[in-house]
């Protein structure tokens, strides 16, 4: 058979081949290298295929040597194997003889060598890309494997070749001429040296790389091409021994020139002839590789590395990474500061070191939906403290790395708790206040209700305390305030709850009573209390209090009645001078009044009672008018003018503050586009948003809040034809925290229409910094029972220093209302306060006054 011709002619026995397998220095090195490319390369020996036989039916000379279609495929699947079988590993006899094999039927159906080669080189072009890819883009790996497929190719084509010459001496110099594009088409530098070190070849990757021409360096010395420190030595240190250097890193460029590029060398001796003519024909092959890119890429990481370093070790948050197992790799200084553990002490510990189990494992796998969280730290000293967080996840090859950062909300919790105390406590006594006792009675009242039980509120009142304030001043009239504070806290049970309404009132809610007689025997024991006289420096003050007395459910079903029951119970008593008297319905004639106001409020809109008056509100440093308050007012043709707080409450209670609500945000809107009309500058107008508003429900009983206010605000702007940024809206803590989540999705609603929001009265609720994170709010406004002295209570001074400060760390706007003084004002500018409204600027306005006072301002300048 002619295999076996050509294995006898060559004599190619096993010797044979591990000769030339050395020659090429082929090692076991290589062959794992191969074993390792063929498993990341396993599925693309058909797509390899494919692109082959496409590429040679493009050329006319190999599509006529292509059989039918059916045969073609067979072909293709061939040639899919023998892709695979080329880094399969397996080198032995059959792999040769195949070679052979597939030699002598080449020859024989008349391919001809330019395009035998070109099928190495079409397989190399398409693999290397692929190989630089399922590498890791490790260049080291790249290299030695490339190095590797390289061999075994010339393995392959050194067989092809001798086949050829066994046929024709025409296809052994065809076949030489072809290897040599192979040769140029290697995406590293070969540069083949003589013994000299003269410049035999060089491929086109070398050339273009150095900007170089064959002809300029063809036969030349090789240090009159080159300047590379030390790479003459290295070359003929290989050529003297024999033994190849791998991986040589060199600064190589031109001869002559200033520029050097980063190489890695490697030097090979090759020999083209027998042993006894090594001296002649002796030569040495540099593979050159272009380190450039990989440098650049290196120096980039360094600098991403040292910029992250930068700023993570100078961040003000806590930053820690961890590995894939869970473990801290890295650890900055402000988490040094929180958690305790110093750098050194804190890598690879688990991350549940400092974010306690279960907790850390929860934020692990909720990482791609919770994007900032709260959880509980752990400090080395133990103490466990409350910490907000952020995550984010890096995909390594190694597996996922997780970078928390980390702030600790130590303070913020206590300043919360602090705003929160200074809104429910009164500043004076650090009793509750009249806010607290109201949402603790309401929730009281709830629960006696699903129970059955029976409730007392005492409305306490001091006699005569005017008398002793203008006597000894008001400073020992706040001492004697304390001390009664002291007294009254010793006369209740645990669970009764002692509140200061404000001055010398103070009420009680007494809870668990058997009877009326329980609370009478609480009344007897604080007038008993009282016996004794108060201790003020030198002086001894005797002083008495009235108590009235009222119950749930006999004398008034809500908080704010039975308050009231309460107070009148009490002006009773003070009336009558028995110390303290239960609540008696014939002691006023509250119905039929109320009934007749609530009468005379129904028909105030269809007879055009109501007005609004409009309060500028000025910013504080340039004293600008940057918008107006509508306020309601109701102009009762009998009564006169009744003040808001009067009707809105029962505008509320009987539901028509829905129909009044629409009619001042249509009165406003008016209101603005006639000032338009007038070239009035577009100030915002600012309109109260009850908390009826919120939660009214259909006739049918259906919760449309969200709806009925969004779309009755929406239809007033279009059927008004104002700008929805004309319109801000302010609404109170109390309605936000009667449902937080439904008022949320209504502010989202209208804010997304340009509406800006504001929070009023502020420091009189909750004063929560969660919910003004969670709402769309731009500004609040401090209530104005702070304002009124903060340049003589530094209570009220703390507090709205306090509010300004978190205000503006939230990035809002701050409002002060009730400014009256020019102290008022200097405080509040002091500390960057951006707007006030009050009487030191302007009291509430009719419409037809706003033109003339922005005139008189300067803030008004029509054209």
């Amino acid at each position: 058979m002619a295999v076996e011709a050509v294995v006898r002619t060559l004599g190619l026995d096993d010797a044979a081949v591990v000769r030339r397998k050395a020659f090429l220095e082929f090692t076991d090195d290589d062959v794992a290298r191969l074993r390792t490319l063929h498993e990341a390369l396993r599925t693309l020996a058909p797509d390899f295929a494919n692109a082959f036989y496409t590429h040679l039916l493009a050329f006319e000379e190999t599509r006529a040597l292509l059989p039918g279609a059916q045969t073609l495929e067979r072909l293709k699947r061939t040639q899919a194997a023998y892709f695979d079988s080329l880094t399969a590993g397996d080198y032995g006899p059959d792999y040769i003889l195949h070679r052979l094999r597939v030699g002598v039927v080449h020859q024989r159906v008349g391919l001809a060598p330019e395009w035998y080669l070109g099928a190495y080189s079409k397989y190399l072009s398409g693999l290397l890309p692929e190989l630089w890819q399922r590498l890791g883009k490790d260049p080291e790996a790249f290299v030695a494997t490339c190095q590797a497929l390289i061999k075994i190719v010339l393995l392959d084509m050194g067989l092809a070749i001798d086949t050829y010459i066994q046929a024709d001496q025409q296809t052994i110099l065809a076949l030489k001429e072809y290897a040599n594009i192979v040769f140029t088409s290697i995406p590293d530098g070969l540069l083949v040296l003589s013994p000299n070190l003269t410049v035999l070849s060089a491929n086109r990757v070398f050339l273009e790389r150095f900007e170089l021409t064959e002809k300029a360096v063809h036969g030349r010395y090789l240090m009159e091409v080159l300047a590379a420190d030390g790479l003459r030595g290295r070359a003929l240190e290989v050529l003297a021994t024999g033994v190849a250097q791998h991986d040589v890193l060199f600064a190589m460029g031109q001869a002559g020139g200033d520029e050097r590029k980063p190489v890695r060398v490697t030097l090979t001796g090759i020999r083209l002839a027998e042993e006894e003519e090594e001296e002649e024909e002796a030569r040495l092959l540099l593979i050159v590789e272009d380190l450039t890119e990989e440098e650049a890429l290196r120096a980039a990481a360094l600098e991403s590395e040292r910029r992250f370093r930068d700023l993570a070790e100078t961040a003000h948050d806590g930053i820690i990474m961890t590995d894939p197992q869970g473990e801290i790799a890295y650890f900055n200084r402000a988490a040094e500061r929180m958690f305790g553990y110093r750098r050194n002490q804190a890598l690879e510990r688990p991350i549940g070191t400092v974010l306690p189990e279960p907790l850390s494992c929860q934020l692990d796998e909720g990482l791609q939906h919770a994007q900032v969280w709260e959880t509980q730290g752990l400090r080395q000293d133990g103490t466990v403290f409350m910490v907000e967080g952020s995550s984010s996840v890096f995909e390594g090859s190694t597996g996922r790395f997780i970078t928390y950062v980390l702030r600790d909300l130590t303070e913020r919790k206590q300043f919360e708790r602090q705003l929160v105390h200074l809104a429910n406590h009164d500043p004076l006594t650090n009793l509750p206040n009249r806010k607290f006792f109201r949402e603790r009675l309401g929730i009281s009242l709830d629960e006696a209700a699903l129970d059955g039980a029976q409730l007392a509120v005492l409305f306490l009142d001091l006699d005569r305390f005017k008398l002793i304030n203008d006597t000894f001043g008001h400073a020992l009239g706040d001492k004697l305030l304390l001390m009664v504070a002291e007294r009254l806290a010793g006369c209740f049970r645990k669970g009764d709850i002692l509140a200061r309404l404000g001055g010398d009132e103070f009420v009680v809610l007494l809870q668990g009573l058997s009877g009326t007689q329980d609370a009478a025997l609480v009344a007897q024991k604080i007038m008993d209390t009282f016996a004794h006289t108060f201790q003020l420096e030198t002086h001894e003050v005797f002083v008495s209090a009235s108590i009235g007395i009222a119950f749930y459910p006999s004398d008034a079903i809500d908080a704010g009645n039975l308050i009231r029951c309460a107070d009148n119970a009490m002006y009773q008593a003070k009336e009558q001078g028995q110390g303290y008297q239960f609540y008696r319905p014939d002691l006023e004639n509250l119905p039929s009044e109320r009934l007749t106001l609530e009468n005379s409020l129904r028909r105030a809109v269809e007879r055009g009672e109501l007005q609004l008056d409009y309060q500028p509100k000025v910013n504080l440093a340039s004293g600008a008018v940057i918008g107006l308050e509508a306020l309601l007012r109701w102009a009762h043709p009998v009564r006169g003018i009744i003040p808001p707080d009067q009707f809105i409450p029962l505008a509320e209670e009987t539901g028509l503050i829905i129909p009044i609500g629409e009619w001042v945000l249509r009165t406003a809107c008016l209101q603005i586009k006639a000032w338009q009309g007038e070239g009035v500058p577009p100030l915002p107008v600012a309109v109260n948003l009850s908390a009826r508003q919120f939660r009214h429900r259909s006739a049918s009983g259906e919760a449309t809040g969200i709806h009925d206010l969004v779309e009755t605000i929406e239809r007033v702007l279009e059927e008004t034809g104002v700008d929805p940024s004309c319109l801000e809206l302010e609404i109170t803590e109390s309605i936000l925290m009667q449902n937080l989540s439904t008022a949320a999705m209504t502010l989202q609603a209208l804010s997304a229409k340009g509406m800006r929001i504001f929070i009023d009265d502020f420091g009189t609720g909750y004063s929560s910094l969660s919910y003004l994170k969670r709402l769309p709010i731009d500004t609040i406004k401090i209530d104005k029972s702070f304002v009124g002295d903060i340049t003589t209570d530094p209570d009220d001074a703390a507090i709205v220093t306090a509010i300004i400060a978190m205000a503006h760390s939230l990035r809002l706007k701050v409002v002060a209302e009730g400014v009256e003084t020019q102290e008022q004002f200097d405080f509040l500018l002091e500390r960057d306060c951006d707007a006030m409204q009050g009487y030191f600027f302007s009291k509430p306005l009719p419409a037809e006054d706003i033109s003339p006072f922005l005139r008189s301002t300067g803030n008004f300048n029509p054209a």
